[in-house]
């Protein structure tokens, strides 16, 4: 998804001495509240207003002095509330077209993949699967680890624990992508399963931390 809203925080003249991963997700659940108490049309405008209403103070606690550093910060509170906050997602989906795969959903879906058809998953293939934006992303799939490419050649690397049932999690180790490594801190687990194949096209979904799943569909690299 395209950042909307950065560009709107050039003005601030403020300046951060440091910020822990935990003061930032604290403000992005309540910026969250915020985000769900909106009303009306959901465009750039209300995003612009939550965060005018919750950062200010946050700088000014953290010691921002710079706009370089600002940016460091707002990119930071920009990917944790996509990570954390189910409304500030569906803000965003009203801004860009969808020309993924990622579809949300009413609830988990029924599997229907056999033993077999899980662990030829399991065994390890390359694959790629469509972002927000259209954007191609290949994956390398191992016993042990999730190896993600993005199409600036940046990369994810993600520990995956097979769970049963076509189930398992992905555990965040690092990146260099300026998304990823926003999004995610070393340690975050995302929740994922497989609950249908169809011509060597996996579909998978996914559980965010507000309880909502999502599907996602992951192609075979030819």
């Amino acid at each position: 998804m395209k950042k909307y809203v950065l560009i709107l925080f050039v003005s601030f003249s403020l300046q951060m001495s440091g910020q822990t991963i935990q003061q930032i997700d604290s403000l992005s659940s309540k910026m969250c509240e915020s985000f769900k108490a909106l009303k009306g049309v959901k465009d750039q405008t209300q995003i612009l207003m939550v965060f005018q209403k919750h950062t200010p103070r946050f700088y000014k606690m953290v010691g921002v002095t710079s706009k370089e550093q600002a940016d460091s910060v707002a990119d930071r509170i920009y990917f944790r509330l996509q990570k954390n906050c189910q409304a500030f997602l569906d803000v965003l989906g009203h801004l860009e077209e969808n020309k993924s795969d990622w579809q949300k959903l009413l609830e988990k879906p029924k599997a229907k993949i056999s033993k077999k058809q899980c662990d030829a998953f399991f065994s390890g293939k390359n694959f790629y699967y469509k972002e927000y934006d259209g954007n191609i992303v290949k994956v390398t799939l191992s016993s042990s680890h999730w190896i993600e490419t993005f199409h600036d050649n940046t990369t994810s690397t993600l520990l995956i624990r097979r769970k049963d049932n076509c189930e398992f999690d992905l555990e965040f180790l690092e990146s260099n992508n300026n998304m990823r490594k926003n999004l995610s801190v070393k340690g975050d687990v995302y929740h994922y399963g497989v609950f249908s194949v169809e011509e060597g096209v996996y579909n998978l979904w996914n559980l965010t931390k507000d309880n909502q799943y999502y599907s996602v569909r992951l192609y075979p690299q030819k």
